[in-house]
């Protein structure tokens, strides 16, 4: 099922009262007496009855937020979300084959990712298999943003980074000099090499939070060149001649400057991405710059093919 979409009203009533004449002649206005050097004085009011005005609320803290004790959506490139209640950072699930999963908020980021002035979070949560009886293998690691409304933090649901065996590999995301954005240092995997060669394609990028015509938050790349600025799914085989790719649905045009390619990742042999699934209208796709002989792997969203 594809969804989209996120209103309050206020209304104030005043009672004016009137007083009515009866038609007769006015009665005689009383007379007042000034209070002559012997009444007494009225006696000063007490300073503690003054009363001060309320304070401000103090300002929303995201760090309030305790994520080890939260409900999480945990998905990556390749399996869907499942919702997780994460109990002092630990969780049982399922990706691919039983397992658990853990966080380690020291490692979280409080950095505004989307230009309101407002610290959002950057997560990570980590899924190990359960091979054998409490032996936990094939990690991977996923990285979320939380954006902060000054109210409350809400989990965005496509991955900002992942890393795993045999894949992408992250070596760290820092705030961007610019004060608005993160940058992810990451590593790819050569295409057609061996796992135990290891991520070889160094690749940085800056990633920010813009919106769409709707409000509609996207992750977005603003650095080397616009593309999708989530986690990208690495290239597996050839694919098309050049097309159409968006930085988002209904962003602009990823690699305005070179054409981009759509390639193979392997998941269309697997039903294709659930990312896809979840915008009506779009396919989320893995692209190649034309001619990059170093076969670094981009993502963008193209209209469903």
């Amino acid at each position: 099922m594809r969804t989209r979409g996120f209103a309050a009203l206020l209304a104030v009533a005043a009672i004016v009262m009137t007083g009515c004449s009866t038609g007769e002649d006015p009665a005689p206005e009383p007379t007042t007496t000034a209070p002559t050097s012997d009444a007494p004085s009225p006696e000063p009011s007490d300073p503690s009855e003054t009363k001060s005005p309320s304070p401000s609320p103090e300002p929303f803290d995201p760090r309030s937020v305790d994520l080890a004790n939260a409900e999480w959506e945990a998905g990556d490139l390749w399996y869907e979300p499942e919702t997780l209640e994460l109990v002092d950072g630990e969780a049982a699930g399922e990706r691919g084959a039983p397992g658990r999963y853990v966080t380690a908020l020291e490692d979280a980021l409080y950095v505004d990712l989307d230009g309101d002035d407002l610290e959002d979070v950057v997560a990570p949560l980590t899924f190990e298999a359960d091979v054998s009886e409490g032996t936990y293998e094939w990690v991977s690691t996923t990285w979320f943003a939380w954006l902060n409304d000054g109210e409350k933090l809400t989990q965005y649901p496509f991955p900002l980074a992942a890393a795993g065996d045999c894949s992408t590999q992250v070596h760290q995301i820092t705030p961007a000099p610019g004060g608005v954005g993160v940058v992810v240092d990451e590593a790819q995997m050569a295409w057609q090499s061996a796992c135990a060669d290891g991520a070889t394609i160094e690749v940085t990028r800056t990633v920010q939070i813009d919106h769409d015509e709707t409000g509609e938050p996207w992750l977005v790349q603003t650095d080397p060149f616009d593309s999708w600025g989530g986690a990208c799914l690495p290239m597996l085989g050839p694919g098309d001649d050049p097309g159409e790719v968006n930085v988002a649905p209904g962003l602009e045009a990823a690699s305005p400057d070179v054409p981009p390619v759509i390639v193979e990742t392997g998941i269309e042999e697997a039903g294709g991405s659930w990312m896809s699934e979840s915008v009506d209208g779009w396919d989320f796709v893995t692209y190649l710059q034309d001619q990059d002989p170093d076969f670094v792997s981009y993502c963008g969203w193209t209209p469903e093919r």
